[in-house]
Parts: structure tokens; sequence; C-alpha cells
């Protein structure tokens, strides 16, 4: 299945943004197909329009938007400190 582009994610980001759906976050979670770089490229997009006309009240609740579903989706770093303790711990 081929991915969504961050153009597509923001906007529907800001479709739903501007309907106020309180399940909006998650729907666009399954429209990236769970895709954290997908939806973090479409919040750089939407805050670098924001940098050059801060006064879109539509592209800041897009942005807030993406920014709620950013947070439900889990972060894998590798490199977390808990990870490697319990890697190199001594039994």
């Amino acid at each position: 299945m081929p991915s969504v582009t961050a153009d597509a994610i923001a906007l529907e980001a800001a479709h739903l943004a501007h309907d106020r759906d309180p399940a909006a976050a998650d729907k666009l979670i399954a429209i990236a197909n769970g895709d954290r770089e997908a939806l973090e490229a479409a919040r750089d997009q939407v805050a670098a329009h924001l940098h050059a006309q801060v006064d879109d009240w539509e592209a800041t609740a897009a942005l807030t938007l993406l920014n709620r579903a950013l947070a439900r989706i889990p972060r894998v770093d590798p490199l977390d400190w808990r990870e490697r303790w319990s890697r190199h711990r001594k039994p």
C-alpha cells in the first residue's frame, strides 16, 4: 500500500480540525497508517506555513490536531537509557 504524502495528511488535518471531531486524532493516525514520520513531516509543513502566516487560525488548529495525533503514537528510541541500562546491567 503506498504511503500517504505529508500534503495529504496536512490537508486532511485541516478538514478534521474544522469539523471539530473528537476522534480526529485517531482518524489522522489511521490515514497515515500509524507512520510517525509521515505525521511529523505533515506537522513540519504546517509549522513552516504558520511561521510565514502567523494569523492563520485554521492552520493553528491543524497543527494542534497533528500534535495530538503524534502524542498518541509511541516513540521508539533505541538509545533510551532504560533500554541501554537493561542490556548492560550486571546480573
